[in-house]
């Protein structure tokens, strides 16, 4: 039981490890510029650990019963992946109060959270994972002796749990960040509310009782622009690398951020146009 146990977490930072390099890669290329893709500091990608543990437990054992029904593979892990990939999304979601990846403008997404294309991504996966990676990797970790699969997942394991600690008093910045913009957005909506509520006496109301209202929503646009500079500077020290990292890894974060803080600019220009110019 001990060593099934130890060889599922063994895969699990294996796989994890090999998502990461390749996701890297591909962002990397993509953006011209060497891009740390994953969500922890270090060289992993949960959700791809993650991803072959499910298919090694749940999808592998239907490749040899069902050899000549290839596509029930596919399916099945189709099916499966999706499930970890949107629950994934949707737990990151609420804990953070950020999007970390968005498939809205793809091609049959659900939610934003998963696609048609990166279904059938996990498809190809599921294949190749049951009939050429997991007996490849059953092979090559057989020479591995067992005390030292043993000691290579403790040593690996408490690294990850530090540097889970790290990733996760990260995002808190980003989640703290994301929380003024969305208040901000909040309060510059029940200005313009009370603004239009109080249309007869605008002027008076502008000049008097709004002023204060008006004052602390341009206070927390100035403090919301300043700590999105200093995530963008190099030599800030106002947030963490670690911060930076994500922030400008996950090109999906910025764009919610400058999105919304465009939608307050909007908002701020209407409310100036229409009741106090």
């Amino acid at each position: 039981m001990l060593t099934a146990f130890i060889n599922y977490v063994l895969m699990f930072f294996l796989f994890s490890a090999i998502g990461w390099t390749i996701e890297s890669i591909y962002c990397s290329l993509g953006n011209k510029k060497i891009i740390n893709r994953g969500f922890l500091y270090g060289p992993l990608c949960p959700i791809y650990g993650v991803g072959a543990l499910v298919f090694e437990i749940f999808v592998s054992p239907l490749g040899e019963p069902f050899e000549k029904r290839w596509w029930l593979v596919i399916l099945v892990g189709m099916v499966l992946a999706d499930i970890v990939e949107y629950f994934t999304s949707y737990i990151m979601e609420k804990l953070f109060n950020a999007r970390w990846w968005d498939y809205s403008e793809n091609f049959l997404n659900l939610h934003g959270r998963i696609c048609f294309k990166h279904t059938c991504y996990w498809g190809l996966f599921s294949f190749l994972f049951v009939y050429l990676i997991s007996p490849m990797y059953d092979f090559v970790i057989g020479f591995i002796p067992q005390n030292i699969r043993n000691i290579a997942v403790g040593v690996v394991f408490a690294i990850f749990l530090v540097d889970l600690f790290l990733t996760v008093k990260a995002t808190m910045d980003i989640h703290r960040l994301m929380k003024k913009i969305d208040s901000l957005k909040a309060g510059v909506n029940e200005y313009y509310d009370i603004l239009k509520l109080a249309a007869e006496s605008i002027k008076d109301a502008t000049e008097n009782t709004y002023l204060d209202k008006k004052e602390e929503l341009i206070n927390q646009f100035r403090d919301i622009k300043e700590s999105i500079e200093a995530l963008n500077e190099k030599g800030s020290q106002t947030y963490s690398k670690a911060t930076k990292r994500l922030y400008s890894s996950f090109a999906n974060l910025k764009d919610i951020a400058e999105k919304k803080i465009h939608e307050i600019e909007s908002l701020a220009e209407e409310i100036k146009s229409k009741f106090i110019d």
